[in-house]
C-alpha cells in the first residue's frame, strides 16, 4: 500500500496540538489536503464520529466520508477516509518530548478498481512526491497555528 508519513516537533503541550487535530471545522485552514468541509459533528470528534469534506491532492479531488476508528486523547486518532475509489487510513500521533510536543502524520492510500492500475504507474513518478509534499505542508501548518496560540 503507498503510504507516505511526516513529523514535526511542535513548541507546546500535546493537549494543545490534539485541540487542534480534534476540530474538523478548522480542517481547511491547515490541512493541505482539504478544501472544505462538507460535514462535521456537532459534537465534535471521538470514537465513531464521521464528517465529509471535499479535497484531495490534484488530479485526484473529490467528496470523501471519513470514520474516526481510534480516539485516544491526547495521543492518537485514527481516521478511516473513502470517496468511492480511494480508501484512505490517517493516523495521527502526538507525543511529549522534551519543549513540547511530536506530530506524525502517516497516511495510507488503497486504490480501488481502474485507480489502482493507474497509481501503480503514477505512485512512484509523480503522486508520492505530491502527497508527501501535502502532508509535510500540513503538519509544519499545524505547528504555526499551535506555536501563534490560534488554537
Amino acid at each position: 500500500m503507498p503510504t507516505v508519513s511526516s513529523s514535526i516537533e511542535i513548541a507546546a503541550p500535546e493537549e494543545r496540538v490534539w485541540d487542534l487535530e480534534s476540530d474538523p471545522r478548522r480542517y481547511p485552514e491547515w490541512v493541505v489536503a482539504t478544501d472544505r468541509m462538507l460535514d462535521v459533528p456537532s459534537d465534535g470528534l471521538r470514537h465513531g464520529a464521521t464528517y465529509r469534506e471535499y479535497g484531495g491532492v490534484a488530479p485526484f479531488k473529490s467528496e470523501s466520508e471519513w470514520l474516526v476508528t481510534v480516539f485516544e486523547p491526547h495521543r492518537r486518532q485514527v481516521h478511516l477516509g473513502d470517496d468511492g475509489t480511494v480508501e484512505l487510513e490517517l493516523t495521527i500521533e502526538i507525543e511529549p518530548i522534551d519543549g513540547g510536543s511530536r506530530l506524525t502524520h502517516t497516511l495510507e492510500v488503497r486504490p480501488r478498481g481502474m485507480l489502482a492500475a493507474l497509481l501503480r504507474v503514477m505512485w512512484p513518478l509523480v503522486m508520492r512526491r505530491r502527497l508527501q509534499r501535502s502532508n509535510d505542508q500540513t503538519v509544519a501548518n499545524a505547528r504555526r497555528l499551535v506555536e501563534s496560540g490560534s488554537t
